[in-house]
């Protein structure tokens, strides 16, 4: 079963290129977007268990220098227009 996450980020300012570019080298990373607001950006990530969501997160994004602070939320169901 796929586990599917939105990723809420906010950076350091003038990190946003290094940030997503870093972040984009993530296979398991789908969708990312800027923001206004709160956070500066969004990734939609898939993975195959939660336990590889979790080993992205501790041996990658959170490595990332330019990320200050994550939010994120598994997706329990979605919807397409």
């Amino acid at each position: 079963m796929t586990i599917k996450a939105v990723i809420f980020c906010k950076l350091k300012v003038n990190s946003m290129t290094t940030v997503i570019e870093k972040l984009k080298a993530i296979p398991q990373i789908r969708k990312l977007m800027s923001l206004t607001g709160v956070y500066d950006a969004i990734a939609e990530i898939e993975t195959e268990t939660s336990e590889e969501l979790y080993n992205i997160f501790s041996e990658k994004i959170d490595l990332i220098e330019g990320i200050i602070d994550t939010n994120t939320h598994v997706v329990m169901k979605s919807w397409e227009k």
